[in-house]
């Protein structure tokens, strides 16, 4: 079957009746801009949210969070317990348009390796919300500050539904998937194939092998003078997937609801276990875990990096902790030149 493909230039005009089309189908989720909710007095947050225009969308700064929610939110009911008998949860959500930039795709295939691999060890909860997303490019034609996406090789996707760019006097599309034929009119004009950053302001090598023995290394104790364990990198970053589950009482008959809801490795107590055990104490360990999770244990089982380099994590943390500086000295180490910074 001849694949679908339409390249269309388009005014405002035609681009309001696209959307008002494609709402009736999809929630369309994209960066926006929230006056008053940013990080300090009178400023803005850059956040994901279902938007009413494509005019509302937001393409020229980075999202403070990742649109993770969207398949993996941060609470979910997964069934509940009625007079002792379990009743699933439907799935009646309607499904979503999200425009992600190319690193925030390869974190939704990183995601994917969690909950749904090979096909085999596969969560129904959120194989189910997966399966109802269809993904908008936004490029990045300039890199921003605290990214290093070129260095981990998410600068660039094919792996979209259909690319946007807002141009001048409205948009440019390039459709790809079939199923959107019918909300985009054929075309073919000329439109330049989505662009990528290919230069960071800052680079880093990624070591292939690291030894064990790092575990013990003393550039950890930095981090347990530093670190608040807040876990604000956690849920700023888009690969995160940490999770504990919690049974709620619905009212006074023994009748209540299970549901899964965010957690993260750096917060207090995720490491508990029965009879008292907590083998992470430390917010160094909890630092070391993160890191060597994001950069080799997760490659070795799964053959790519967790991190995506998008220097969300180093953006929001309040102790000024770079995930990148972090790397960087677990390369000094290895090259026998210590560490520093």
């Amino acid at each position: 079957m001849k694949m679908f493909m339409s390249k269309l230039n388009i005014n405002s005009s035609q681009a309001k009746k696209i959307f008002s089309k494609l709402s009736l189908a999809w929630r369309i989720i994209a960066p926006v801009e929230k006056l008053g909710e940013g990080r300090f007095s009178d400023t803005a947050l850059i956040d994901y949210d279902v938007i009413n225009d494509f005019d509302d969308i937001v393409f020229d700064r980075q999202t403070f969070f990742s649109a993770k929610s969207a398949v993996f939110p941060i609470r979910e009911t997964l069934f509940n317990i009625h007079d002792k008998t379990i009743n699933e949860t439907d799935c009646n959500v309607k499904p979503a348009i999200i425009f992600l930039r190319a690193c925030d795709i390869h974190a939704l295939q990183v995601i994917d390796l969690h909950f749904i691999k090979d096909g085999v060890l596969c969560d129904k909860y959120y194989k189910r919300l997966r399966e109802k997303i269809k993904i908008f490019l936004i490029e990045c034609c300039e890199s921003f500050e605290n990214c290093y996406c070129v260095s981990m090789g998410t600068n660039k996707t094919d792996d979209y539904a259909a690319f946007m760019r807002k141009t001048q006097n409205g948009y440019e599309f390039i459709v790809k998937d079939q199923e959107l034929a019918e909300f985009f009119p054929k075309g073919s004009d000329n439109v330049t194939l989505p662009r990528a950053v290919e230069k960071n302001y800052r680079s880093i090598n990624i070591p292939e092998h690291i030894h064990n023995t790092i575990f013990n290394h003393e550039l950890w104790k930095d981090y347990s003078k530093r670190c608040i364990a807040c876990g604000r990198c956690n849920t700023s970053c888009p690969t995160c997937t940490c999770w504990t589950m919690q049974d709620i009482p619905v009212d006074n008959s023994g009748n209540s609801e299970r549901r899964r809801i965010w957690s993260a490795c750096h917060v207090d107590k995720f490491s508990l276990l029965a009879g008292g055990h907590d083998f992470r104490k430390d917010n160094a360990d909890r630092m070391r875990y993160r890191t060597l999770h994001k950069i080799s244990d997760f490659k070795q089982r799964n053959g790519r990096n967790m991190c995506i380099g998008c220097g969300r994590c180093d953006d929001v943390c309040p102790e000024y902790i770079s995930m990148f500086k972090c790397i960087d000295k677990i390369n000094q180490v290895i090259n026998g030149g210590g560490y520093g910074g």
